[in-house]
């Protein structure tokens, strides 16, 4: 009984590994004024049409209030310092009823939670993160939905940017 709960979870390891290592790398984009001091957001995504459309949408509204974005893989995330930007959106695929590894690594390690906003889509629209102060959403990739789940992505970001200019 034990040797086949440790096959099943091999095997489901490999299957998420295979996924993962399938679904390609998003390029890293940068957009806006670079020294913008005031209003810095990462996004990090993985790559699907879904996702790219949602991003598209939140670049579109970020840069019309003059926001510096850096656009990253999740793969990526690790190397990412978090102190340098006010905002921070992940949009990350559930699988096996758990985000990306790295996906809940980062926000554990991320200080201030109140600046992270995290979308995970997948058929089940039931993770959230251990911790209440991130930001969490899930939604099925329905193309029709990326327009209006882009835009509540992006005032999310600028709400939290308004409230620390605030401080």
């Amino acid at each position: 009984m034990k040797a086949q709960k440790i096959r099943s979870g091999l095997f489901l390891g490999l299957m998420l590994s295979l996924i993962g290592c399938a679904m390609g790398t998003v390029d890293t984009i940068e957009s806006g004024n670079k020294a913008e001091q005031n209003s810095r957001v990462l996004i990090a995504t993985q790559k699907s049409d879904f996702k790219q459309a949602v991003i598209s949408e939140i670049r579109d509204t970020l840069e019309r209030n003059s926001c510096y974005i850096k656009v990253v893989d999740v793969k990526r995330l690790p190397n990412e310092s978090t102190q340098s930007f006010h905002a921070i959106i992940i949009l990350n695929e559930c699988m096996a009823g758990r985000p990306d590894p790295r996906v809940e690594s980062f926000i554990d390690n991320v200080p201030d939670k109140q600046k992270v906003i995290i979308l995970t889509t997948g058929r089940l629209e039931g993770w959230k993160p251990e911790s209440q102060k991130v930001d969490a959403m899930t939604s099925a990739s329905v193309m029709d939905r990326s327009k209006a789940i882009g835009q509540s992505l992006a005032d999310k970001a600028l709400e939290i940017i308004r409230s620390q200019r605030n401080l």
